[in-house]
């Protein structure tokens, strides 16, 4: 459910995708590491909450994508019908143009021009695709950090040195796995896009070049020579 945000409420929130904020800082000074438990419980809430806003980032995106995606096929749909029906239709009804349902054909292969070249379809199958992963992943670190507590936390703080820097050390590995495992899914998802979108504007750009007339054609004169 988007959140309720001021004077807008829950509809300007679901248009309003924005960014995922900078990762700020764990508070988690040196002082804090007097109860290691608390304080890799804080570690663990913190790259929880960075992943939680990642997937509700992607839910947001998800949302508009789909919304754009089914609006212009259902366009495209209706304009295509309606382009291939009304020269049926002006045989037998006077005043009408049969030629108009070209445009209309038109307009439908331009619904999926745009929805081809902003990738609103792809973009919509890739946010699902990153969706599931991380909350696949989430879901994962919660029954690793479950383990190791039931495990390890308890005893930290009458373990000797070495098991509790060990200890120590294999929470920190299942929290820094988790934070790493979000930005290589975030990070693959936007090559995938850099890709789709490169590859939309090379397609673009050798479509308008094809039917464009050659830069000498365009500016050379043919008229008559100048007097001498």
């Amino acid at each position: 459910m988007p959140a309720t945000l001021p004077g807008g409420g829950a509809r300007r929130a679901f248009w309003e995708r924005g960014d995922l904020s900078p990762i700020t800082r764990p508070d988690v000074t040196a002082d804090k590491w007097d109860d290691q438990v608390r304080a890799l419980e804080q570690l663990a809430r913190w790259a929880e909450a960075r992943t939680v806003e990642t997937i509700n980032w992607y839910l947001r995106d998800k949302r508009f994508k789909r919304l754009a995606s089914r609006s212009l096929r259902a366009a495209a749909i209706v304009f295509a019908i309606a382009g291939a029906v009304l020269p049926l239709v002006s045989i037998s009804t006077h005043g009408v143009n049969a030629n108009l349902g070209y445009v209309l054909l038109a307009v439908a292969a331009g619904c999926i021009a745009f929805d081809h070249f902003y990738g609103l379809s792809a973009g919509w199958m890739r946010d699902i695709v990153a969706i599931q992963a991380l909350q696949g992943r989430l879901a994962r670190f919660h029954l690793e950090w479950a383990r190791w507590e039931s495990t390890h936390g308890k005893a930290l703080g009458t373990a000797s040195v070495e098991a509790a820097a060990g200890t120590v050390s294999l929470a920190l590995d299942y929290i820094d796995d988790l934070v790493a495992e979000v930005g290589r899914i975030t990070e693959s998802e936007t090559m995938q896009w850099i890709a789709e979108f490169s590859s939309a504007v090379a397609a673009l750009r050798k479509d308008t070049g094809r039917g464009a007339a050659p830069a000498p054609d365009l500016f050379s004169w043919n008229g008559p020579a100048d007097p001498a």
